[in-house]
């Protein structure tokens, strides 16, 4: 069944405004959805959802749905097993414990659908691996970046906390694909945590941790 019918499927629920599936790297990838929320919303209520799912992983917790209730509407996240999630808007009197058991239903049959396009992109990301790896004289580098990195993620954790490390991941990899990874862009990956810490203060104490290598 395609996935574009599922969420349609998903979509006719009573009170269900739409339904989307979102990537943490891509962002939405196939949507049946005519949603309130503003584009910058939108991409941020996916982001907490994707990073709240890991960091349940991580605790050895396995998050079958989660209900995030506005003033206006109600957004149920189910988890799937590419590392997305299936993004369900509904109006906040709709019975969402309904909607997450009929998702959570179809789940198993949208992440057959997508298989194809998750082990093509994964795919290309290990060729893409491999070439960097096999360049000559980076091992200096290498150990170098690595010192850098963890500095940097150990600032970050004592700015935000333990959700750091997603947070970390994540930047990490839009990161990278902007550029080589040396430490002349490093001062680049440090503007983009303090952008998404959001505190001033922490943000400054962020940078003031790493001050030696930005």
């Amino acid at each position: 069944m395609a996935m574009e019918k599922l969420l349609k499927e998903i979509a006719a629920i009573p009170g269900v405004t739409g339904s989307c599936v979102f990537d943490r790297h891509k962002g939405p990838l196939c949507r049946d959805l005519d949603s309130p929320l503003t584009a910058e919303m939108f991409q941020n209520v996916g982001m907490h959802l994707v990073r709240q799912v890991q960091m349940g992983t991580m605790c050895g917790l396995s998050i079958r749905s989660s209900h995030f209730r506005f003033d206006r509407y109600t957004v149920v996240g189910i988890p799937l097993e590419n590392g997305g999630v299936l993004m369900t808007i509904c109006e906040n009197q709709a019975n969402c414990s309904l909607i997450a058991t009929t998702a959570g239903m179809l789940v198993a049959d949208m992440c057959d659908a997508g298989a194809g396009r998750e082990d093509s992109a994964s795919a290309t990301r290990e060729v893409s691996t491999e070439t960097e790896e096999d360049e000559p004289g980076d091992s200096g580098v290498n150990l170098e970046m690595e010192a850098h990195l963890r500095d940097i993620g150990q600032a970050l954790a004592a700015a935000i906390g333990p959700v750091a490390e997603v947070v970390m991941q994540d930047f990490l990899e839009k990161w990278r694909a902007n550029g080589p990874v040396i430490p002349a862009r490093l001062s680049e990956l440090a503007a983009m945590l303090a952008d998404e810490i959001g505190d001033e203060e922490l943000a400054a104490e962020f940078k003031s941790r790493i001050r030696h290598i930005i």
